[in-house]
């Protein structure tokens, strides 16, 4: 939002409606689509939120933006303003919406559980960490103000600096005790950060520590073992409810005699906190910062710019499943108008979908693109995959024991599926063990399958699941490898891409690796 007085609101839109209390997990409705139109600085935001971005595959695989510019100060005092960056390693990769719809019914935990599931492993998610740096001599150099957070700082302009990692290496002891209490506070700074006049930092200075005196019901949030600093630190605020530490000095203020005005800061000279002290002149006023902060639109058509086809193809749908559900003839009007300003081609398209005339008006003049923006450029390996190994009796143990060590030595994660849990017994007495059944899994949840197929106790019935999978994959145009006793279950195609027929291959198991490794969300059209 431009202004941070907005964000209540805009959190109060996306909410269920305060009569239905509907719907509780979606922003398919009236509210939040009246408030868009009604606010057209959202623009930006909403196209990264219909895109593949706003679903992303795993935790493990998202990239981090936050939208707050604060200042790095260094020991001559000189501001720079920076941005925070988390660069995912394993790259940015996404769901189609139809996945993402579905897996919202069979295992809301699903982004919980790939996450576990990758520490438990030893396969630690990893984010480089970056910043991206602009002098303060340069605020006003742009054709974006540098402190309006609906804008992104094009990487192409103001490049990311690396400047460290984060491994995710153990999961919490307790859950509610460390996740659930932990507070995380933009007003909490070290020295060499400082705050910038970004009028959503501003709110949030204030507004996150309010947030966690009611949430955690406490003003001594920084006693919660989570929340202590490293360092132990000693204040003149007292007393509260879930007071821990037992403070025995009778002086607790500034300025005193009693106590030679301790406790006090520690200096500069010795590491303590400096303000940074801006100068600043002028009149102060409830508007917006500046004329720019009113471009509402040059970035959202930067971003539609950058997309690829398939992309683009994504996110027509993903507006059409969103303002198809919208009541309002009249919003839904107003959200073809007000996105005819970011492309007119995909204003016509949800025009097209929703029952609306088409848009008035056209694109703003914005030619420009972001290549970092499209998944059609990030990284890309097995190692972002999970398959679904489709498995009974009577298959080849050696061919199999190869196509599973591919997999474990290229980091994939792979379920073994058959019809009950438990051993499943080769025709060479080779034996895998069955983690999941049909029963308690789902395909959607998998991105890739491989079809071994074989034998089992009701033949019809197992025939059909691995059917199922197979028509699941297709769907969602997911790469799938059959195996020599497999081949049952599927005509050779000839001309489909990514299926590979371990009859057919003199290397299965590295053609099968590579067809998953291509797997990407800007090519499943």
């Amino acid at each position: 939002m431009s202004d941070a007085i907005k964000f209540p609101d805009f959190t109060h839109a996306i909410k269920q409606n305060p009569v239905t209390d509907v719907p509780q997990a979606s922003a398919a409705h009236d509210n939040i689509w009246d408030y868009i139109v009604s606010n057209p600085e959202t623009a930006h935001f909403i196209m990264w939120l219909m895109s593949g971005r706003g679903r992303p595959r795993s935790w493990r695989m998202m990239e981090g933006y936050p939208i707050n510019a604060f200042r790095f100060v260094n020991d001559q005092g000189k501001s720079t303003f920076v941005r925070f960056v988390w660069k995912p390693r394993l790259g940015v990769h996404s769901l189609l919406l139809d996945e993402a719809n579905i897996i919202g019914g069979v295992d809301p935990d699903y982004h919980r559980r790939d996450i576990i599931e990758a520490i438990e492993r030893k396969v630690y998610p990893e984010y480089d960490f970056g910043v991206q740096l602009i002098p303060e001599q340069d605020e006003f150099k742009y054709d974006f103000d540098v402190l309006d957070a609906t804008k992104m700082w094009p990487e192409e302009v103001i490049p990311v600096k690396i400047i460290g990692k984060m491994t995710l290496n153990r999961l919490v002891d307790n859950f509610f005790a460390e996740d659930e209490q932990s507070s995380f506070d933009p007003s909490n700074l070290v020295p060499g950060i400082a705050f910038s006049n970004d009028p959503v930092l501003q709110g949030r200075t204030f507004a996150y520590r309010d947030t966690d005196y009611h949430r955690l019901g406490t003003s001594n949030i920084e006693l919660i073992p989570i929340n202590q600093p490293l360092v132990d630190t000693y204040y003149n605020q007292r007393d509260g409810f879930v007071r821990h530490r037992i403070d025995i000095d009778p002086v607790h203020y500034r300025e005193n005699s009693l106590a030679d005005n301790t406790p006090e800061e520690v200096p500069a000279e010795e590491g303590g906190y400096v303000h940074y002290p801006e100068q600043v002149q002028g009149k102060i006023t409830r508007e917006r910062p500046s004329a720019s902060f009113a471009d509402f639109f040059s970035q959202a058509r930067m971003f539609w710019n950058s997309l690829s086809d398939p992309e683009r193809h994504n996110l027509v749908q993903t507006f059409n499943f969103h303002v198809g559900q919208v009541k309002s003839q009249s919003t839904r009007q107003q959200v073809v108008d007000m996105f005819a300003n970011v492309d007119q081609s995909l204003a016509t398209q949800i025009a097209e979908h929703v029952g609306v005339k088409a848009p008035r008006g056209s694109h703003v003049d914005i030619t420009t693109s972001s290549p970092v923006v499209s998944e059609a450029n990030t990284i890309y390996s097995a190692a972002t995959q999970k398959v679904a190994v489709l498995i009974g009796n009577g298959y080849n143990g050696a061919e199999i024991k190869a196509v599973l060590t591919a997999l474990d030595q290229n980091l994939v994660f792979y379920d073994v599926i058959s019809d009950q849990l438990g051993p499943v017994t080769g025709a060479d007495n080779a034996v895998v063990i069955a983690n999941k059944s049909f029963l308690t899994t789902f395909p959607v949840l998998y991105d890739a399958l491989y079809v071994v197929g074989g034998t089992a106790k009701d033949q019809s019935m197992f025939d059909l699941e691995v059917e199922n999978y197979i028509n699941m994959a297709y769907r969602h145009y997911k790469p799938i490898g059959i195996a020599s006793s497999g081949d049952k279950y599927m005509k050779k195609p000839g001309n489909k891409a990514g299926v590979v027929f371990a009859n057919d291959s003199s290397s299965f198991e590295d053609d099968f690796i590579a067809a998953i490794s291509k797997q990407r969300f800007w090519d499943r059209t």
